[in-house]
């Protein structure tokens, strides 16, 4: 089981047998055909399960997009949030926020990927729904910055150009990762870390998260 399995299987763990068969098909065939190019059939079919025992658990394609979206939001906004609190000072925070999210992105390439970039296909009430999921975890590390800029260690007018380029560059692993795997998940997550605090001017030494992880 890879550690993307296993989040899933935690997060679905009280859920039917048959619920958590087709959840982990259709993570697979979206991610392999994407999210237009996905039936209910196929779904169903690489399940083991029949078109009618589907219906029984998702009533409609969409449904299953939003349970993987809402979930695998759900799971990101527990890892950041995890990753600020075990974290002291605002740049130990930012870094820490950034690997776990660049980690998670690498490790659950598929999930992410679907997450991120199929998301426009949802209802507009489950579309509402993970805009505004997606902005809780961006809130964790605007704190973070911005308590950055309030200490001086970052500089102001980097910060909300550096918020967005941040982001943007974590949540793009999903895109790459999976045909660039030259790199452990671990080693781009620190790169992509330290590149985090160059980009907000951080005012502090590299030195002091050397004892940091990966």
């Amino acid at each position: 089981m890879t550690a993307a399995d296993d989040a899933l299987a935690r997060a679905w763990a009280e859920r039917p047998e048959g619920a958590r068969r087709l959840f982990r098909a259709a993570v697979e065939v979206i991610g392999e055909h994407g999210y237009h190019g996905t039936s209910t059939r196929a779904v169903a079919a690489r399940a083991g399960m029949s078109p009618a025992a589907m219906y029984m658990h998702f009533p409609t394609k969409e449904d299953l997009l939003y349970q993987i979206s809402r979930t695998g939001h759900e799971l990101t906004l527990e890892l950041v949030r995890d990753a600020a609190a075990g974290a002291d000072g605002p740049a130990e925070r930012v870094h820490a926020i950034v690997t776990a999210l660049v980690r998670w992105h690498a490790e659950h390439c598929t999930v992410a990927r679907i997450i991120q970039y199929e998301h426009a296909s949802l209802s507009p009430g489950h579309w509402r729904e993970i805009v505004a999921l997606r902005r809780r975890t961006e809130e964790v590390l605007r704190e973070a910055i911005d308590d950055g800029v309030r200490t001086g260690r970052f500089d102001a007018a980097a910060a909300p150009t550096g918020e967005l380029a941040i982001m943007s560059l974590a949540v793009d692993v999903a895109r790459w990762y999976p045909v660039q795997r030259r790199r452990r998940p671990e080693q781009i997550a620190r790169a992509y870390a330290d590149l985090a605090l160059r980009i907000l001017n951080w005012n502090g030494g590299p030195e002091v998260l050397e004892a940091g992880p990966g």
